[in-house]
């Protein structure tokens, strides 16, 4: 699966993937095991689209997909993470932070990492990954829910999630107001 973190201000902001969705989504906000709640505070997230790349497999070619079992579910997932961070150029993937703690820009599009190089073998899957990002990352929060789904993915908007009546973060009724 491959996930984006967007901020009020900014946009996106960083490109991730994980194997295990249930436990990185989950523990994403509260910055277990990642760095992205410690320098983007969950306040600030504006959207989170979630991309379940191997749903679109059946729409990609033959040859691609070959080539997909043969490199494996993890170093696909890290091609296409390289794929989508070339092509939208999220500022936490395009630069380092050094141990100075300024930033160190990164030139992904000539990395030799693993995700790279085997990103050249599924163009096709790319492409068809990138146009389901694309869909989920401009599309508008519906008034009654926080989340917008489609075959391959979701977004979604947490500061929604604040304002739903009966949520955690609903302002908090006058004593005896009647519902």
């Amino acid at each position: 699966m491959l996930y984006g973190v967007f901020a009020s201000g900014t946009g996106l902001c960083y490109v991730g993937q994980t194997q295990e969705a249930g436990r990185r989504l989950r523990d994403l906000p509260v910055g277990e095991s990642h760095h992205l709640a410690n320098t983007v505070p969950p306040e600030v997230w504006e959207r989170v689209v979630v991309i379940r790349w191997p749903l679109l497999l059946p729409e990609a070619p033959a040859a691609e997909r070959s080539e997909v079992e043969t490199m494996g579910p993890e170093v696909c997932g890290l091609a296409l993470e390289h794929a989508l961070q070339v092509a939208t150029a999220p500022p936490l993937n395009s630069r380092r932070r050094r141990t100075s703690g300024d930033w160190q820009p990164r030139n992904l599009a000539q990395s030799r990492s693993r995700g790279a190089v085997h990103a050249q073998r599924i163009p096709e899957l790319a492409r068809l990954t990138l146009t389901a990002w694309q869909a989920l990352a401009t599309a508008r929060a519906p008034e009654s829910s926080a989340v917008v789904a489609d075959g391959v993915g979701r977004v979604v908007f947490p500061a929604v999630l604040h304002e739903l009546p009966g949520s955690c973060g609903a302002p908090p009724r006058a004593p005896g107001h009647a519902s």
